[in-house]
Order: structure tokens, then sequence, then C-alpha cells
């Protein structure tokens, strides 16, 4: 986990800005990996992360980014 600005937290696959978040937790719930929990007021990534980005997508306040998205040729 690294800190790349305030509020913002880089993680292995997503990058979390703890700024923006209301922690609804919609994230957490719609990943289908399961790869996202709520711990300490801020959500961390706890592994099998495998980048689809639905968090992304479905977070309504932008406060969570896929770092590096699966391209159509990495999921065959």
């Amino acid at each position: 986990m690294t800190t790349v600005a305030p509020g913002l937290v880089e993680y292995t696959n997503i990058r979390w800005n703890a700024d923006w978040c209301k922690r609804c937790l919609i994230c957490v719930e719609a990943c289908p990996r399961q790869a996202l929990a709520l711990k300490d007021d801020a959500i961390i990534e706890v592994g099998g992360c495998d980048r689809t980005g639905l968090c992304q997508r479905i977070c309504p306040d932008l406060a969570i980014e896929v770092i590096k998205p699966r391209t159509g040729e990495e999921r065959r």
C-alpha cells in the first residue's frame, strides 16, 4: 500500500480516494472476487482482484480506480 497524494491510497490493483469515498460499500458488494473490504474506515484490497473494473464502473463517487484493467487479450 502506497499513499500517492492526500486521501489517495494505491494498492496493487486499485487506487482508492479516501476523501471522495462515502463508504457506501457498493464496490465491496459488487466485486465478483470479494477482493475488497472495509477495514478501519478504509476500503482495502484483500487479494484475488482480477482487475475486471466493476468496482470502478459502479462507484457513484468515482473514488476507486483500477490501475491496470484487463484487456480482451489477457482474458483468453
